[in-house]
């Protein structure tokens, strides 16, 4: 399980990147996987997000069939004014059925194409740990609490979270908390997947250079969400890179997935809920990735402290 990094930036004897060989050197495979997965991913992603909205469009008509044109066009109203804490619902499910079906499809044609079983993009381990889930989730969500205050002082602004909506009773509250763990679980598994999976092993199949692959996946994690504030991206950006030194030193990405819930999820219920609304521009400020920054160095060295306490055990004589 414990990764092996020298010191001078190169990976060597990395388990999670073992699979990572001369298939995925092909820059012929790589190209057909780029071409074909990104077509596959969208096509399922779109397709999971049609039958989600028509589902949720169905439910809202009450089984009218002349109400469901109504329907759809109040839920993809994202910015309508008086919304209900559970109509929230309809985006987190949208983003967590068609993240996880656009992975599913884009790493079961990495499977066939690269000749490798699902799972040896996401783990190393012999199955998939939900135990190191629920450790990344422990960990993270005061960290992540932690952050938001640290911010908080930087920046106050009133608190507006969303599970204290006024007017929800306790069954809407309850009903959103358990929406958002499902579904935000969902599209952080898929992002994990994604890119602390197949793009971490894929770009270590070229370089070994630690700093190459951290950078890389940073970047392009940031990038792929679309977000125009400078201060968000360079946020993701350090987000990533230190989830992909994680996923390296746990060889998978059960701790990241635990972790990228417990951010998803915090945000869900304190900070704002998920909506398709365009993110507005902001002026560009430093310190909410100083305090990124710091809180992946404390997750970073959490995971050390454990790696290290599970050796010395593994290792005291009986």
């Amino acid at each position: 399980m414990d990764a092996m990094i020298r010191t001078d930036g190169a990976t060597k004897d990395v388990a999670f990147l073992s699979h990572a060989g001369a298939r995925e050197r092909s820059a012929g495979r790589v190209a057909l996987f780029l071409v074909l997965g990104v077509l596959a991913a969208g096509v399922a992603g779109l397709l999971a997000g049609l039958a989600v909205t028509l589902a949720f469009a169905m439910a809202r008509a009450g089984g009218r069939p002349q109400a469901v044109v109504d329907a759809l066009t109040a839920l993809t109203e994202s910015a309508r004014s008086g919304r209900s804490l559970l109509s929230y619902g309809y985006e987190m499910a949208v983003a967590g059925i068609s993240s996880i079906a656009a992975a599913g499809a884009a790493l079961a044609l990495a499977a066939r194409i690269f000749a490798r079983p699902i799972r040896s993009f996401l783990t190393a381990a012999p199955r998939f740990r939900w135990r190191v889930v629920g450790a990344g989730f422990a960990v993270g969500f005061p960290l992540v609490a932690a952050a938001f205050v640290a911010e908080r002082l930087f920046a106050p602004a009133p608190l507006a979270a969303p599970i204290l909506m006024p007017g929800a009773d306790l069954a809407a509250r309850a009903g959103y908390a358990l929406i958002a763990a499902v579904c935000l679980y969902l599209a952080a598994f898929a992002e994990e997947a994604l890119f602390r999976g197949w793009l971490l092993q894929q770009t270590a199949a070229w370089t070994r250079n630690l700093v190459v692959i951290l950078a890389v996946n940073g970047a392009v994690f940031s990038l792929a969400h679309f977000d125009p504030n400078p201060a968000s991206l360079l946020v993701r950006a350090v987000m990533g890179a230190g989830w992909a030194w994680i996923a390296l030193r746990t060889s998978g990405v059960e701790f990241t997935t635990g972790a990228h819930l417990a951010n998803n999820l915090f945000v869900a219920l304190f900070v704002m809920p998920v909506s398709f609304a365009a993110p507005k521009a902001e002026p560009f400020d430093y310190r909410p990735a100083l305090i990124e920054l710091a809180m992946v160095l404390i997750l970073a060295g959490a995971v050390e402290l454990w790696l290290r306490r599970r050796a010395r055990t593994e290792s005291a004589p009986a």
